[in-house]
């Protein structure tokens, strides 16, 4: 994965951090690519669709 800036400034609840911070080691992941993992799910949930640039994020 690409390093890129962050483009997403968030302020979550303590509950929610911990959540995060939980997920995020279960799946070896960082919090960073774990939100972007969540977002990407969510949208996907909604019925947007992705372009193939986009889903480097769940890689």
């Amino acid at each position: 994965m690409a390093t890129k800036k962050p483009q997403i400034t968030a302020y979550l609840t303590d509950e929610v951090n911990k959540a995060l911070d939980q997920e995020a080691a279960k799946e070896r992941r960082s919090r960073s690519q774990m939100v972007a993992l969540l977002l990407e799910e969510a949208l996907r949930a909604r019925g947007y669709e992705l372009t193939s640039d986009d889903e480097e994020v769940s890689k």
